[in-house]
């Protein structure tokens, strides 16, 4: 069975209070595009990122608002940066790189915010019993070229729409574009 890519670039989740910190109290985030994930999207909004002196401006958010605060990296953004975030899930963030968030109205010191985020596929329960597969199962990927991507975790949850997910930096490297059509080995 087929399933699409997506590549993603550097962006960051936050939660309301990092909200209010960065664009003002009881600020709202503005839709630039909807995702195909159900409810997140693009906003409009950006903010810059420092550490060690050096900056990236114009990361993008993408919403709705979460539980907690994460920078998402790119391995060229880690380099430029000068740090070495840990590969990881979405969430998992305990011991990973701070980094500082600047908006148009504040700043917030992101204490263990930061990851390089792992290649997965979205998938819902329905596609899990689909694909025979289970929720944080590590599987391997076949590309329409016959190119094999290993470590490639499986996420669900009620919001999950059938999507592989792969950062931008990865997908250069393999020639692999958003909408290229990917197998579970």
């Amino acid at each position: 069975m087929i399933i699409k890519s997506a590549i993603s670039n550097h962006h960051i989740h936050v939660t309301r209070e990092v909200l209010n910190i960065l664009f003002g109290k009881d600020y709202n985030l503005n839709v630039r595009r909807m995702l195909v994930q159900k409810g997140q999207f693009a906003a409009e909004e950006t903010v810059t990122l420092i550490k060690n002196n050096k900056k990236i401006e114009n990361v993008r958010i993408v919403g709705p608002c979460r539980k907690y605060t994460q920078v998402e990296l790119l391995e060229r953004d880690c380099e430029y940066l000068c740090i070495n975030p840990p590969v990881r899930s979405s969430g998992n963030l305990k011991g990973s790189e701070s980094i500082t968030i600047v908006g148009p109205h504040g700043t917030y010191e992101a204490v263990e915010s930061t990851i390089i985020a792992d290649r997965h596929i979205h998938m819902s329960s329905e596609d899990l019993i689909n694909f025979n597969v289970s929720n944080d199962e590590i599987v391997k990927v076949k590309t329409d070229s016959g190119l094999i991507i290993e470590d490639v975790h499986i996420k669900s949850d009620e919001t999950c729409v059938l999507e592989m997910h792969i950062n931008k930096d990865v997908a250069e490297s393999l020639n692999i574009e958003t909408g290229d059509e990917v197998e579970i080995c």
